[in-house]
């Protein structure tokens, strides 16, 4: 009897995983469209900046959870926030110079940049399966950036080195995975990534125009509903429903849910009147599919991104 309760309740919380792992997914797909949009109107930096001091004060129920923390932990939420950083940064610039379609399906690409580096690094076996994932990824960057349709962006390359950023930080947050509170760090890197990011806007981004004539502009009750969103939802709720679908979910399964992100952000990018042509499409599905070729049943980190969304 207790063996049949406990099978209801392990099938109860893999349904309901999965769903909060859908659920986040379709959220972190509708960040792509929202930043492009909104980055043509409010500086990227500011715009992080604001983001993630929303993301901090929604996390400020759980900040207990810092108390138990040594100076290594400390240190470890320090680098893996200083990472974290620079890859948003990288794409939240990338993202307003290029299109939604396009930033998304690149970024996708840091699933596969991830067991390289491991090879690179920690001289861990690259499967076949990852080279030829690679291969498809590589043949689908290119005809995305240089199918002679859409021009080449700068903001496919910032998107780009963003990955590499990306997986540098989910490698290194997975080797110390285990000293942490995942939760207590999530806090640190969230408070870490909107303070640089005001720096950064204080030193290159004109607070008069902010403040000033722009203020008319930027600060709509649109705009701050949205960045509202995007702290509240994109970055809290959801680091809290994939921490908790993670806790549940194989990290297959996880993966494979995971790489529907630039699909859903296709769709919201559809929703926002953003146009595709047939380059981006034959990219897109060369990318779609090294991701999911990329996707294995045992991994080398037993990992997954902590994020919003890489978004």
């Amino acid at each position: 009897m207790n063996t049949e309760i406990e099978h209801l309740s392990n099938s109860k919380q893999l349904k309901i995983g999965t769903i909060l792992l859908i659920i986040t997914t379709i959220i972190w797909g509708s960040t792509f469209i929202i930043t492009n949009i909104l980055t043509q109107i409010v500086p990227p930096m500011f715009y992080m900046g604001v983001r993630y001091l929303i993301g901090f004060i929604a996390f400020m129920p759980f900040l207990g959870r810092l108390k138990t923390f040594t100076k290594k932990q400390f240190k470890i939420g320090l680098i893996a926030g200083t990472l974290c950083w620079a890859s948003f940064t990288f794409q939240t610039i990338g993202i307003q110079l290029t299109t939604a379609t396009k930033s998304a399906f690149i970024t996708g690409l840091n699933v596969i940049m991830i067991p390289i580096f491991l090879a690179i690094f920690y001289k861990k076996k690259v499967s076949k399966k990852i080279w030829i994932s690679t291969f498809f990824a590589l043949v689908g960057v290119s005809v995305l950036s240089f199918g002679g349709i859409e021009k080449p962006s700068i903001g496919d390359l910032l998107v780009l080195i963003c990955d590499i950023f990306y997986a540098l930080y989910v490698i290194y947050l997975g080797i110390h995975l285990k000293e942490i509170d995942t939760i207590g760090i999530s806090i640190i890197i969230v408070f870490i990534i909107g303070f640089f990011s005001f720096i950064l806007s204080f030193i290159f981004e004109d607070m008069n125009y902010i403040f000033g004539e722009g203020a008319s502009s930027i600060f709509t009750y649109q705009n701050l509903g949205i960045m509202l969103y995007m702290g509240l939802i994109a970055t809290t709720i959801s680091n809290l429903t994939q921490n908790y679908g993670q806790t549940h979910i194989a990290p297959t399964k996880t993966a494979i849910i995971f790489s529907l992100e630039p699909l859903f952000a296709t769709f919201f990018a559809i929703l926002g009147k953003e146009s595709l042509n047939l380059q981006i499409v034959i990219g897109a599905i060369f990318i779609f599919t090294g991701i999911v070729l990329s996707i294995e049943k045992k991994t080398n980190l037993d990992i997954l991104p902590l994020n919003d969304s890489l978004n």
